[in-house]
């Protein structure tokens, strides 16, 4: 049986508008068999797009093996139904990042699109504070994530995706994605639930720039001294939209002193050594790494080799040493 046949023999079949701007792709892969979906999926033919299942149906492993069988790759969400297909995803999002049958890059593009996506709503609805609802979405994504950041290969595979254009949301994806990967290396007897705190607390490390003036945080030149010491204030603001949830210590402490530094040259405390807890010392790092390899307003982005020879070089002292070399590590274990 065709696909051509198979989509036509649906019932309720059509052809609606074929512009491309009512549809987004999506792999099939990442739809769950055994998951009544709440949206619509259409295939393209030529021009047009042919619904293949609708809602309340189960994509099953049958109409997948067709879509196999006839080098399908890419199937179609309308963009009606987005805001259901992303709920589908977080939902889900545990079954995709750790199926094995999955490819590996379509589970890799799945995570940065979704960690991505439940930062940036945190930063585009400029929230005053913290709700609980917007903690327990953060939690589950971090979660979830954690078997699927410790796959041979993840690192990798998500680095084919990673914008080195810097956005305070994408920045705390990646730092997320690092820091993980590092604790995982350095802290293996943490238990799960405290690698949560430190996922969150690494998501949200720079949630308190958004009590800074964007004209203050784009500012292509050099931060006049006032200026600075308004930015130096940002963990400080952290902490307070905080205040209205049940925050774990430890994901309070990633976001208030990330910007401590080894050598007692940081803010806001100036606390050095191992006065700083061991899951800030790594976010340090992997903060000060992703910002140096991003395009930022007022510099262009660093090779990785370049990053680390100036982290080394010119910021030497800053960092606990052992944690950047486990980091310069994981970086090469990933190339």
């Amino acid at each position: 049986m065709s696909i051509a046949s198979a989509a036509s023999g649906v019932s309720g079949s059509e052809k609606p508008n074929s512009s491309d701007h009512n549809y987004f792709p999506i792999s099939p892969d990442t739809l769950n068999p055994s998951v009544l979906t709440d949206f619509r999926v259409y295939l393209k033919r030529g021009k047009h797009y042919v619904l293949y299942t609708k809602e309340r149906e189960h994509f099953s492993e049958g109409l997948k093996k067709r879509l196999m069988d006839n080098g399908i790759q890419t199937v179609y969400i309308p963009f009606d139904q987005q805001a259901l297909y992303e709920d589908y995803v977080v939902e889900n999002f545990e079954w995709i990042l750790n199926d094995p049958s999955i490819p590996l890059d379509v589970r890799s593009k799945v995570f940065l699109d979704t960690t991505s996506k439940q930062v940036y709503s945190i930063f585009a609805k400029k929230l005053p504070a913290l709700d609980d609802s917007t903690l327990e979405g953060v939690q589950h994504v971090v979660g979830s994530s954690l078997s699927f950041l410790s796959t041979p290969g993840a690192m990798k595979s998500i680095g084919q995706f990673v914008s080195h254009d810097y956005e305070t949301f994408t920045h705390s994806v990646h730092v997320f994605t690092y820091t993980m990967m590092l604790m995982q290396m350095l802290a293996e007897d943490w238990e799960e639930a405290a690698l949560i705190d430190v996922g969150v607390g690494a998501l949200l490390h720079d949630i308190g720039k958004l009590r800074i003036a964007a004209s203050i945080l784009n500012k292509p030149g050099k931060l006049n001294p006032e200026e600075w010491e308004k930015v130096k204030l940002h963990p400080v603001h952290g902490m307070r939209m905080c205040t209205k949830v049940t925050m774990p210590q430890m994901s309070l402490n990633c976001i208030l002193f990330h910007h401590e530094k080894f050598d007692g040259s940081g803010y806001p405390t100036g606390m050095k050594d191992e006065e700083i807890p061991l899951p800030v010392r790594i976010i340090t790092c992997c903060d000060v790494y992703d910002a140096i390899t991003s395009k930022r307003a007022y510099a262009e982005a660093e090779d990785p080799f370049s990053a680390l020879k100036i982290m080394s070089n010119q910021m030497k002292g800053a960092f606990d040493l052992d944690v950047f070399k486990a980091f310069i590590e994981v970086l090469g274990k990933n190339k």
